[in-house]
C-alpha cells in the first residue's frame, strides 16, 4: 500500500448505471476531492495487467488511455488540500474485478471506500447497445447489429476478445460475483440502485455524504442529468423537419434547396427517417426484455439475497 494523496474511496460501477451523476454530485462538496478526469482506468491499465489475461483487452478501446503508471496516477491528486474524501470513479473496475480488486488493495488497502451503483440488467443492457449503437467514438466498434442480433453473438465476441466490455451486454449485467467479490475484499462498500438516484437523488447523495462522512448537510445541484442514453425517436431535430406546411420549414427548403440540391435533401431526410425507425432496434423489444430478465433472473435472486435490497421490480417483464 503506498501512503500518498491517494484516494479512500473508489466508484466502482457498473457502466450505463450513474457513474458519471453520483461522481458529478459528490465532487460539488467542498470536502471532498476528484481529478479532473473522471475514469483514469489505473486499476485496469495494460501496464499493470497481465499480457494475456482476457480482461487485458477489454480496455484499449477508450477516448483516452488509462493512467498505466503510478506516478501518473499520483499526479491526478496533486491538487488535494485540506479534502477529508479522496476518490476517483471509474466503471470498468466492477467487471474486471477478478484483476482489479488485488491491485485496488496492493495500493490503497482494504479500508479503502468502495461504492457501486448498479441498475435493472436489461436495462443496462439496452443502454450499453444505445451507446454503441448512436454515441461510440470509435468507429471501428460501433454497434451495427440489431440488439436481438447482438446478443445471439454476444459468446463469440467474448471468445474473439477485441472488441471493448461495453459490447458485453448480459455478461456485464451478472452483478452478483462482481458485487460480491467487493463485499468479501473490503470493509465498508457502499451499494446504491440507479433507482435510486433517479427517485430520490436528495436522499441517496446525503446517504453517501455520510457514508464518506462528510457534511451531509451541504446541498448540491442535482437538477443535471448527466450521460443519458439518447432517444433519436425524440430528436428535435427530426421531428421539426417531418412537420408539413411549417413556415420556418418552407423558408429553410429555400435557401437549403439550391445550396445542397433538393436530391442530397431528400437522402438526409430518409437516413433520419431510418434512424427514427423501429428497424434500428433502439426500443427495447417486450419480447427481448422477457428473454433478458428470464437470463438474469438466477443472478438477480441472489443479489437481492447479498445486497438486502428490493430487486423486484427488475424481476417484472
Amino acid at each position: 500500500m503506498i501512503e500518498n494523496k491517494l484516494p479512500n474511496f473508489l466508484i466502482v460501477g457498473t457502466m450505463k448505471s450513474g457513474t458519471t451523476s453520483l461522481y458529478q454530485y459528490l465532487k460539488q462538496h467542498p470536502e471532498i476531492y476528484f481529478p479532473r478526469e473522471k475514469e483514469p482506468r489505473f486499476f485496469v491499465s495494460s501496464g499493470l495487467l497481465k499480457i494475456g489475461d482476457t480482461t487485458h483487452k477489454f480496455q484499449h478501446r477508450c477516448k483516452s488511455e488509462p493512467y498505466s503508471t503510478l506516478d501518473e496516477y499520483l499526479k491526478l491528486f496533486e491538487d488535494v488540500k485540506k479534502e477529508k474524501a479522496i476518490g476517483e470513479a471509474s466503471p470498468h473496475y466492477l467487471f474486471t474485478y477478478r484483476n482489479t480488486i488485488p491491485l485496488i488493495k496492493k495500493y490503497l488497502g482494504k479500508k479503502v471506500k468502495i461504492i457501486i451503483i448498479i441498475r435493472d440488467p436489461a436495462e443496462r443492457a439496452f443502454s450499453a447497445y444505445k451507446h454503441n449503437f448512436i454515441n461510440n467514438p470509435i468507429s471501428s466498434f460501433k454497434e451495427t447489429l440489431s440488439f436481438e442480433e447482438a446478443l445471439k453473438i454476444e459468446d463469440e465476441r467474448l471468445k474473439f476478445g477485441i472488441y471493448p466490455m461495453m459490447f458485453f451486454y448480459k455478461e456485464m449485467g451478472l452483478y452478483y460475483q462482481q458485487v460480491k467479490a467487493y463485499k468479501d475484499n473490503f470493509e465498508d462498500v457502499f451499494i446504491c440502485l440507479n433507482e435510486e438516484l433517479r427517485v430520490n437523488s436528495e436522499l441517496l447523495i446525503e446517504n453517501l455524504f455520510n457514508f464518506l462522512q462528510v457534511d451531509p448537510s451541504f446541498k448540491a445541484n442535482l437538477n443535471i442529468k448527466y450521460n443519458e442514453s439518447i432517444n433519436i425517436r425524440k430528436n428535435i431535430f427530426y421531428n421539426f423537419l417531418k412537420k408539413k406546411n411549417h413556415p420556418v420549414k418552407r423558408n429553410l427548403k429555400k435557401v437549403l434547396y439550391p445550396l445542397i440540391g433538393e436530391k442530397k435533401l431528400a437522402v438526409g431526410m430518409n437516413l433520419l427517417k431510418k434512424i427514427n425507425s423501429n428497424k434500428t432496434g433502439l426500443e427495447l423489444k417486450d419480447s427481448t426484455k422477457k428473454e433478458l430478465t428470464k437470463y438474469f433472473k438466477d443472478d438477480i435472486i441472489k443479489l437481492e439475497c447479498l445486497i438486502e435490497k428490493d430487486l423486484s421490480e427488475w424481476l417484472k417483464h
